[in-house]
This record gives structure tokens, C-alpha cells and sequence, in this order.
């Protein structure tokens, strides 16, 4: 296994891109910046390796990313209605840059902060460890939180993604990462096309700006309902109020409380396959239903539906401060969730 580190300059920023990489040739890159992910080459049915997450081809577009590619988000991932929550009676005012909304940690939000790193050889894999605090109220957050970030490459084709939270002050605390991916390697194809399954029996309800109503609503008979392997674009053009709002799939799906493999996404021409596995609760799934026009690693610009963003996480906070209570963080308690990711050709 082996580990290289390259420097970049990001505007005023001395950055690191860290590759980890394992005994068959499993390569994963990340930014110092923002633990941005950059690459993830995983081979397909013929041997090929390809990056299969979407990156800029200009490192400096990662200083502004408004799609958030590949980055860590914090402290709060999702959407929280109106920019406002409160705890222990006190309200809480967010920068509300989602619409009416906060969204993704607010103006400046973890993936927008430098990390201090090590990396480390394992049992388990190559390790790179992430860690920042939080000032007490940065972003309009209570409470200094020590953040920490761990990423693991396995010799068996894993990466794990571990959230570490401690915190001064109660607070809020949902982290995940907002990767896009294509398994064909190509963001020219239509990510309608990949097969995907969700161990869930509901997903949350969004209103017209696409928090949650708080209602959850059960996918059987729905184009919601992934609890098999079928094609994301079937059913993304019916005739649903929810896939109009959201001009496609941007929805939280609650998963079924047992283990095993939770989410399942297939791409049938290389035979890649990523499979996930998680402790933590739902899982966003946003079917890059815009574009800002990014410039993407191929030197094209990114249409729609060319990518997905499958984010592991608590639910969103919606209408009247609903599922608020999954993202609490007790004061001076640590909260620790692990996503895996598992690469392989079938």
C-alpha cells in the first residue's frame, strides 16, 4: 500500500492532495481543503481504471464549488427551514443561503475550512486522519466543536468515511460527504441509466422549497420505491408532485433499522458496483438535477443528470424544527457514525 502527497496552491491556501492507494491498484484522492474528495479509480469488468467521482478540471474552482463536489459537510449537512433552530429555549439564526432556507453548513461551511492531517498504515488499510475545531458560534452554531474526519482504504477495496463530534455547548451535529458519482467513469452519460437500491420503506416529504414537511411517506407504489434494483431514470418523468419540486430526486429515505448493505448503485456495461454500508440513519439522494456550469475533469462543461450524490446522514430539519432531535449533539459527548464503501465488478 502506498501514500503520496502532492502540494497545491489554492488561491492564498497551501493545500495537500493525499492519494491512498492499495495492493490492486485502488486509488483514492483527497484535498486538505475541504477533506474534498478529488478521485476514486476503481477498475471495471476489463481491467480499466477510471475516476468515477466528479472533479473539477481547475483545482481552483474547489475555492468556490457551489455544488459542493466531493467535499465534507458540516456541521449540519442538508437543508434546515427558515435558517433558525432553537436549543435550551435560545433561537439560533443561520445564514439562510438555500433559498429561504439554510443549507450544507451555511456561507462557509466545512468544506471550505483547511485540515490539519496525518496519515497512518493500519491493520485494517491506509488511514488519513482530518481534524478542525469549530469556533462557538461560527456559522451561527453554539458550542466549540472538534471535528474529525477519518478516511481508511482497505487491501479489499473499502474506503470508510468516519464523523467524530465533540462539542463545549449542545448543538447541532450531521455530517456527511456530498461525492458525485458515475461508475461508467464517463459525466457525458446519463446517470438515469444506473441501477440502484435503497433498503428504505420511507422517504421525507418536501415542500416547495425542498425542506422537510416532516411527513414520511411510504414508497410502496411510488417512483420513490428502490427496495429493488431497477434503473434510477424509470420512473423520474412520472407524474409526482415531489420529483417536480425537486425537478428529479433530492429526498432523504429513512433506512430500515437492521444491517447489511443499505444502499446499492451498479452501472451494467463496466460492471462496477458500489455497495454502502452505514450506522447512521438516512441517506439524501440528489440526482445532480442542476448545473452551475462547471468545467468538470474531462476539460467539459457539466450538464444535469450526469452524476449522484448519495448522502449518508440524519434527516434534514424541516417544518417546526421536525427531526431535529437526530441531530443533537449533548454537550461534552461525542458522537461517532462510519459509511463504507465497498468497490467491486460483478
Amino acid at each position: 500500500m502506498n501514500v503520496s502527497r502532492r502540494r497545491i496552491k489554492l488561491g492564498d491556501y497551501e493545500v495537500y492532495e493525499i492519494t491512498l492507494e492499495n495492493t490492486n491498484g485502488v486509488r483514492v484522492s483527497f484535498l486538505t481543503y475541504g477533506g474534498i474528495i478529488t478521485r476514486v479509480e476503481v477498475p471495471d469488468n476489463k481491467g480499466k481504471f477510471d475516476n468515477i467521482v466528479l472533479a473539477y478540471n481547475d483545482y481552483e474552482d474547489y475555492l468556490r464549488n457551489p455544488g459542493h463536489l466531493g467535499a465534507i459537510i458540516g456541521r449540519t449537512a442538508g437543508r434546515i427551514k427558515d435558517g433558525q433552530f432553537t436549543i435550551n429555549g435560545k433561537n439560533y439564526r443561520l445564514a439562510k443561503n438555500y433559498g429561504e432556507n439554510s443549507g450544507h453548513g451555511g456561507e462557509t461551511g466545512f468544506d471550505k475550512h483547511l485540515y490539519s492531517h496525518d496519515v497512518m498504515k493500519s491493520e485494517t488499510g491506509l488511514e488519513a486522519l482530518l481534524s478542525r475545531v469549530s469556533p462557538h458560534m461560527e456559522e451561527g452554531y453554539p458550542g466549540e466543536l472538534h471535528v474529525r474526519v477519518k478516511y481508511t482504504l482497505s487491501e479489499d477495496n473499502v474506503f470508510s468515511i468516519e464523523y467524530h463530534g465533540n462539542s463545549s455547548e449542545d448543538t447541532l451535529f450531521n455530517m456527511t460527504n456530498h461525492s458525485y458519482f458515475n461508475l461508467s467513469g464517463s459525466f457525458q452519460e446519463s446517470i438515469k441509466y444506473h441501477e440502484l437500491f435503497i433498503d428504505a420503506d420511507h422517504y421525507a416529504e418536501i415542500d416547495d422549497s425542498k425542506a422537510p414537511t416532516g411527513q414520511l411517506i411510504s414508497v410502496q407504489g411510488t417512483p420513490f420505491d428502490f427496495r429493488f434494483m431497477r434503473e434510477i431514470g424509470e420512473e423520474m418523468n412520472a407524474e409526482d408532485n415531489q420529483l417536480k419540486i425537486a425537478k428529479g430526486y433530492d429526498h432523504a429515505f429513512l433506512f430500515k433499522e437492521n444491517g447489511g448493505t443499505k444502499v446499492r448503485l451498479a452501472h451494467r456495461y463496466t460492471g462496477r458496483v458500489m455497495e454502502i454500508e452505514t450506522d447512521n440513519q438516512a441517506v439524501v439522494v440528489y440526482t445532480q438535477n442542476f448545473s452551475q456550469g462547471q468545467v468538470i475533469h474531462n476539460g467539459e462543461v457539466l450538464e444535469p443528470y450526469r452524476s449522484i450524490a448519495l448522502e449518508v446522514q440524519k434527516l434534514p430539519i424541516g417544518a417546526n424544527e421536525v427531526f431535529k432531535e437526530f441531530s443533537m449533539l449533548e454537550a461534552e459527548k461525542s458522537h461517532v457514525t462510519t459509511t463504507k464503501f465497498r468497490f467491486f465488478v460483478e
